[in-house]
């Protein structure tokens, strides 16, 4: 037997030990006394989550919670909701009795929610299978399966009238059901965050290509003729596919587990360091780091030196480049890279100026030239227009102009014709 007014998922009937507060105290096999507690007690105390009051059930606050476990995100309208929610449904492979009668409980949540808060509290699984002719266990089973689909979220469950006098209800409340409360809720595909490309929509990336020339073409599609530029053509790489970085390459790390997560990131980007752990690696650039140094800084520095060259030595006065980190066995790895940052310290041991700290210097050291030298050229200007505004500049101007009108005008020669 299960409980008629229920919401969420099937619970059996209990026995009751008269107080209905907590079940009966039996003894173990071991002889010592115990509480048999069951998973699914519903009124156990460890396992109770109360209830939101009926003035806040379809609040905000109380609808964000609903969602706040699930890959879903609340549905921006009925319409839209009714829609996305109609199309999943035609694509389920199950009977078509099975996929029409769960077409049918989706469509009586839906038209039933409230359009302000897209929720709705006036269904029990009695009032649902009695509307649709539907079993209340089958009723409970396709709102079970929508609720784990993301279809709908569950802000408040339903109430007996015998579990709240059970709790104490003495008004005349205590002699009704409470109706559970769904919220209309959309899923989304759980994609790694990445700061390069535009976030998702609220349905994820678009399943089927927009352009006609993809390189496969959707099920059930018409085959359409291809270029041959467009049949070799380098794959593109599907954002959601993507790889989220551990920790940016253009940030600084400033705590110890941001330091962890840019040496996972390094060890990544580097994969010659991959024999390192990550904390290992945020030990040996943790001077650098406290000085304000990134992930492509220690790149830069693993590869050259401060002078620009790459890492080597001179051999019959020629600059000879070391080879890689290739061949290098583990124990010495950490050595090797200790070795390459070394040369990005100076005499006293402290780290002198990262890559790009040394470009964002030469930056700003070209642009105080730059404005420097634009004042220079507007004092000068400044100073000329200063000069003709006197009399002796009026004077020379106009015996340059009359030098210049008392030239003779040169003979033009004759076209032939």
């Amino acid at each position: 037997m299960f409980l008629k007014t229920s919401s969420g998922y099937p619970t059996p009937k209990r026995r009751s030990n008269g107080r209905g507060a907590c079940p009966e105290k039996t003894q173990s096999t071991e002889g010592t006394a115990a509480l048999a507690i069951r998973q699914d007690w519903r009124t156990n105390p460890p396992l109770r989550v109360r209830r939101p009051s009926r003035t806040q059930e379809t609040s905000a606050l109380h609808r964000g919670r609903a969602v706040l476990h699930m890959q879903a995100t609340l549905a921006t309208s009925q319409t839209t909701w009714l829609k996305a929610v109609d199309g999943w449904i035609n694509d389920l492979d199950m009977r078509a009795d099975g996929r029409e009668n769960r077409r049918l409980i989706a469509r009586i949540v839906g038209f039933n929610a409230d359009w302000s808060t897209l929720t709705t509290n006036t269904l029990t699984w009695a009032t649902i299978a009695k509307r649709t002719g539907i079993k209340e266990r089958s009723v409970a089973r396709h709102l079970k399966v929508l609720h784990e689909a993301g279809w709908i979220g569950r802000v408040a469950a339903g109430r007996s009238a015998a579990a709240k006098r059970a709790g104490g209800w003495k008004t005349d409340d205590a002699f009704l059901n409470d109706a559970p409360v769904y919220a209309l809720t959309c899923p989304v595909d759980e994609v790694p965050v990445d700061i390069n490309v535009t976030p998702p929509t609220l349905r994820g990336y678009k399943e089927f290509p927009a352009r006609a020339r993809e390189k496969e073409a959707p099920s059930r599609a018409a085959s359409r003729p291809s270029s041959l530029k467009a049949a070799h053509r380098h794959p593109t790489i599907d954002p959601a596919n993507r790889q989220s970085p551990a920790w940016p390459s253009h940030v600084t790390p400033s705590s110890k587990d941001e330091r962890i997560l840019a040496g996972s990131e390094w060890a990544r980007r580097v994969p010659a360091l991959g024999k390192l752990s990550a904390k290992h690696l945020a030990f040996l650039a943790k001077d650098f780091f406290a000085t304000g140094w990134t992930l492509s800084d220690l790149k830069t520095a693993l590869d050259s030196m401060p002078d620009g060259r790459a890492h080597g030595q001179l051999i019959e006065n020629r600059w000879v480049p070391y080879t890689g980190a290739d061949g290098i066995p583990a124990s010495r790895l950490g050595h090797w890279v200790n070795w390459r940052l070394n040369r990005w310290r100076d005499a006293h041991g402290g780290v002198v100026a990262s890559p790009t700290q040394e470009r964002i210097r030469r930056a700003e050291a070209r642009k105080r030239t730059h404005e420097i030298q634009r004042r220079a050229e507007e004092a000068r200007r400044a100073e000329i227009h200063r000069r003709m505004a006197t009399h002796e500049g009026q004077d020379a101007k106009a015996k340059a102009m009359a030098q210049m009108t008392s030239r003779l005008p040169r003979k033009r020669l004759a076209r032939k014709r």
